[in-house]
């Protein structure tokens, strides 16, 4: 065989793998909660974050996904806001820039030191919403498998990008959270979003699901 169609063959199968790797949505978050826009706004209001109940995903290489309630009220008590808050722990690569979030300085972030970490809101809206994609479109998919082909499936809120993707045999779980900035605000944010995925704690899905039905039925 010439030097030329081995270089072709080669140039081709590497392309086919690539192609297959990267052929996923583009994983764009546009936008800011209404969470997050009014702690921006108001000078004076109560916060508070509820780690009774906290629905989780852990990769195998010890990087987590958190999620538990949270509630704004402002000063005067005339605007009242639920939610869930989600913060993420990840290690860092090459050229990604360490970063941690004000948000995140809690008991819950103290064994992930050296991660970098990500912390979102996903308003009271977005869960009900979230809650209907993994109903719909995740549960009834979990012993799927197709024979060279592949269907994800994606929900987008102002802050995040989850998404469920059969490739053949194999199941992912991926989220995308954005940059803040260290005081949340937008501030020196670097513009780089922290991805978390699993393929192997995919089955944990019912009870991350249960979880977050569990907060959403107690936000008033």
């Amino acid at each position: 065989m010439k030097k030329q169609t081995i270089l072709g063959v080669i140039i081709a199968i590497s392309f086919f793998a690539v192609t297959k790797i990267n052929a996923q949505v583009q994983r764009n978050i546009d936008g800011t909660s209404i969470m997050r826009e009014n702690i921006i706004k108001y000078n004076e209001f109560n916060f508070s974050r509820d780690w009774n109940k906290i629905a989780k995903f852990e990769s195998g290489i010890g990087e987590s996904v958190q999620v538990f309630p949270v509630k704004f009220s402002s000063a005067d008590g005339k605007i009242t806001l639920f939610g869930l808050q989600m913060n993420a722990f990840v290690k860092p690569q090459e050229g990604t820039t360490f970063r941690v979030s004000v948000n995140n300085l809690s008991g819950l972030g103290r064994k992930y030191k050296g991660f970098i970490q990500r912390s979102i809101f996903i308003d009271k809206e977005d869960v009900n919403k979230m809650i209907t994609f993994i109903e719909r479109d995740i549960i009834p998919n979990l012993k799927v498998k197709f024979n060279n082909k592949s269907q994800e499936y994606v929900y987008k809120c102002k802050e995040m990008f989850f998404s469920f993707l059969i490739d053949e045999n194999d199941l992912r779980i991926t989220m995308h959270l954005s940059d803040y900035g260290p005081y949340g605000d937008g501030r020196g944010a670097t513009g780089e979003q922290i991805e978390f995925w699993t393929e192997s704690q995919v089955k944990e899905i019912p009870d991350f699901l249960n979880e977050i039905k569990t907060a959403y039925s107690n936000m008033k």
